[in-house]
């Protein structure tokens, strides 16, 4: 396109060529501004307006290196033009030249103090380098110069809420969006005031209302859904968090977003999905490897987990969740002394964390460690991840000093399994001389009642009547000092009682062969029993029907019973004459063997003195230690261990060799 004038050289010509040049460019019609103003410069080459607004349409047109070099030549030609200056400083801005714009703000306000877009402008860039005072400073004198400013008005309130002047903060912002109310950054901002003072609602109004006025808003859209998602209204966020990942797929702060969101609803493949890549969009992101690490943890991924955990500690290794999940990661890879050192550490790092200190007292435990295991494991009450909750007594907690015939109540805290295993003190608390008040879960009373050094027996939630003294069941190996060497071990230290003795003898037991308990599954709710960590399905133990002249018995509760539908013509259901522990017990010393993975069951066997066979995990409970065959709070009891984690029927192969090789010797 070619406009036609007259002769180009004259000052009346080059005069008429800028009017028209400008109002093009004040139109949006950049490109015929854009030959204007070229063709003016070809006949004045001075011609410093036209070298500055041809810079800004470079500039505009993403050409903001060529830009530059044209406004720098304009204020050679006229130094004193404080626009020159404040739009050369703002372009520079853009190109991380900080220090040089910085200078160019300043020189336009010494030309200019009233500049108000210059002192904008300088705020502006102040704030991104959070020199928020001297940021605040310019804003101020912004709206000073010019009160309806309503950008300004917006920055300024940014900056006094990151001073912890929210209140003022709100002022300004709704000051800019009377002035303004299709201003979408005022929107926004307000939206994360509101949110920080908990007006959840509103917040989500004006994250909207910003989104409405500008749909590719990502900030906006972003904060909307983690809000939304905090809520409780996950589906509205994720489609929100989806929204804005198709205006920036390439978004790592997005994906990761989602993925923790996705997480949360145990969506946890889709959740990968998305911290994975995170991690490969930002691979120096501590947060994306931290999170991607548990999201495959929590996938039961654990070799894939750990360089994750350690990426992120390379990146900041000042992060005691890092250290304390890489070593939760490490334990479940049966390492539990490099899991230590990583608990030890997040402890160093922050000495107040509960969870820290109480995956060291399991790791310490597992590995034998009792002296310091136990000190750590009163962590427990504290750690978030535990159920347990401390009971408040007026009276004292007893350490193992002396009694001298004083009441003390022992109390269960966590599973029967639990309970079982540390009844073998309360005769050791008898002899310390105490009275025992012993407070047992309903399902153990009858059992407990067989307890001759108990003086008062209690249910939970029951009233509780005088004592003295209390000690939470498994506190009581901390009290006595117990030692790896040092357990009370001595079974049978629980028998049945005779009324349930005489109800299982009315049993029809075979005269003849082995008889044989199974117990397959422990609770339901265990988290990682997902991925069969602690239980398995009962076709695992079908090798074992093959073996001539034994008899099952199901001693099986809950759920995992339906199993037995399978098999019918093998095992024997007892469950139907169980009402509670005592039967159980009843039951287990007719038999001749328990077979169980690591449940309540197991533990009663054990403690009955009964022959017990437990199958446990690659990485199992700390009471069983890191490897052997033996229990060290069971002498009856074998340990079939998974060699490889995860292979169960590996551990099935063993306990069918045995049951065919020398169980009879």
């Amino acid at each position: 396109m070619q406009f036609q004038y007259g002769d180009l050289a004259s000052p009346a010509t080059l005069a008429k060529l800028f009017k028209d040049a400008l109002t093009h460019h004040q139109q949006g019609r950049l490109t015929e501004a854009e030959e204007l103003y070229r063709q003016i410069l070809t006949r004045d080459s001075r011609h410093a307006d036209s070298l500055h607004l041809l810079g800004l349409i470079l500039h505009q047109t993403n050409r903001s290196e060529r830009a530059g070099e044209l406004i720098r030549k304009a204020i050679k030609i006229n130094g004193t033009n404080a626009v020159y200056h404040s739009n050369l400083a703002f372009i520079l801005a853009g190109q991380g030249e900080f220090h040089e714009a910085k200078t160019l703000y300043k020189k336009a306000l010494v030309l200019d103090p009233n500049n108000a877009e210059a002192h904008y402008k300088l705020g502006c860039l102040l704030q991104r380098q959070d020199k928020f005072d001297d940021a605040k400073e310019q804003y101020l004198q912004a709206v000073h110069l010019r009160h309806d400013y309503a950008e300004a008005h917006c920055n300024l309130s940014v900056v006094l809420d990151v001073q912890g002047e929210t209140q003022n903060a709100i002022v300004h912002i709704q000051l800019a969006l009377a002035l303004q109310p299709d201003l979408a950054e005022a929107h926004y901002n307000l939206g994360n005031f509101l949110k920080k003072e908990g007006n959840v609602q509103e917040a989500i109004a004006h994250y909207k209302a910003a989104i409405l006025i500008k749909d590719d808003y990502i900030s906006a859209i972003s904060n909307l859904a983690l809000l939304l998602h905090k809520i409780g209204q996950t589906d509205e966020a994720i489609g929100y968090f989806n929204q804005a990942l198709v205006l920036a797929p390439n978004n790592p702060q997005l994906h990761l977003n989602l993925g923790l969101t996705l997480c949360a609803l145990d969506r946890l493949e889709e959740g990968g999905a998305h911290l994975e890549r995170a991690v490969a969009l930002n691979p120096k992101s501590a947060e994306a490897h931290y999170n991607y690490g548990f999201n495959l943890y929590s996938r039961d991924k654990l070799e894939e987990a750990v360089p994750h955990y350690e990426e992120a500690l390379a990146l900041n290794p000042d992060s005691a969740e890092a250290h304390n999940n890489l070593g939760v990661t490490l334990d479940a890879r049966n390492l539990p002394d490099t899991a230590i050192t990583h608990y030890q550490r997040a402890l160093k790092i922050s000495p107040s964390t509960p969870e820290a200190r109480f995956n060291l007292a399991m790791s310490q435990l597992r590995s034998g460690d009792f002296a310091n295991g136990w000190q750590n494991y009163e962590s427990r009450w504290t750690s978030e991840k535990s159920p347990l909750v401390r009971r408040d007594f007026h009276q004292p907690m007893w350490c193992g000093e002396p009694l001298d015939g004083a009441r003390i109540l022992l109390h269960a805290e966590q599973g029967l399994g639990d309970t079982i295993q540390f009844l073998r003190y309360v005769p050791m608390v008898q002899r310390a001389g105490g009275s025992v008040v012993l407070e047992v879960q309903g399902r153990l009373k009858r059992l407990a009642s067989e307890l001759a050094e108990v003086a008062e027996l209690i249910v939970v939630g029951d009233p509780l009547p005088t004592f003295e003294y209390h000690c939470p069941l498994l506190s009581l190996p901390l009290a006595f000092g117990t030692k790896l060497n040092s357990i009370p071990n001595q079974v049978p230290y629980l028998t049945p009682s005779e009324d349930a003795r005489i109800a299982a003898s009315a049993l029809a037991w075979p005269s003849t062969g082995l008889k044989v308990g199974l117990v397959w599954s422990g609770k339901q709710t265990f988290l990682r029993d997902r991925y069969r960590y602690r239980s398995v399905s009962l076709s695992l133990f079908a090798p074992l029907f093959d073996h001539k002249n034994i008899r099952f018995f199901s001693l099986q509760h809950g759920e995992s019973s339906a199993e037995l539908n399978v098999f019918p013509e093998f095992i024997t259901d007892l469950a139907p004459h169980v009402f509670d522990m005592a039967d159980t017990a009843a039951h287990i010393e007719r038999l001749d063997l328990v077979i169980s993975v690591d449940t309540s069951v197991a533990h009663l066997a054990g403690a009955l003195g009964i022959p017990t066979w437990t199958l446990l995990p690659y990485a199992s409970d700390w009471r069983w230690l890191v490897e052997g065959s033996k229990s060290s709070w069971y002498p009856t009891m074998r340990l079939f261990r998974q060699s490889t984690p995860g292979d169960w029927n590996a551990v099935i192969r063993d306990i069918s060799e045995a049951l065919g090789g020398n169980l009879c010797k």
